[in-house]
């Protein structure tokens, strides 16, 4: 009988990356960050063992295709609030013959599209939950 093939980082990272993201490459490093801290916030929230392993790169076994997305959805969260950090850092230019204010249309599409990614997370990790009754 042929062992049943571990979700990996890989598998996580793919999904992640079908989500809207910046046209700018993501360093793998950084990538991998966001899944270790989604792995614990997930670890945290269910009180389920992911088994991850840093190292090898690869979880305790399968995963379930919902448990992937809820990861890849955290990283996700993880991405835009750096983005929105990035954006803020931006401020408006201002020249003698010009002014550019737009960023604040980007700081508040950011901060919506974060909170809307939040409120996501936070009604799927609620699906996943046991209920308390019979």
């Amino acid at each position: 009988m042929a062992e049943e093939k571990k979700t990996t980082f890989a598998d996580v990272e793919q999904k992640f990356h079908s989500m809207p993201l910046t046209k700018f490459d993501i360093p793998e490093a950084l990538e991998e960050e966001w899944l270790s801290t989604a792995v614990a916030d997930y670890e945290l929230n269910l009180g389920d063992d992911l088994g991850y392993d840093r190292e090898t790169r690869e979880f305790g076994g399968a995963l379930k295709d919902i448990t992937v997305r809820v990861l890849a959805q955290m990283m996700y969260v993880s991405y835009l609030q750096r983005e929105l950090s990035r954006v803020m850092a931006l401020n408006g230019i201002y020249g003698k013959d010009i002014q550019l204010t737009g960023q604040d249309a980007t700081k508040r599409v950011t901060k919506q599209e974060l909170n809307d990614q939040i409120g996501l997370v936070e009604v799927l990790l609620h699906r996943l939950k046991d209920p308390a009754y019979g």
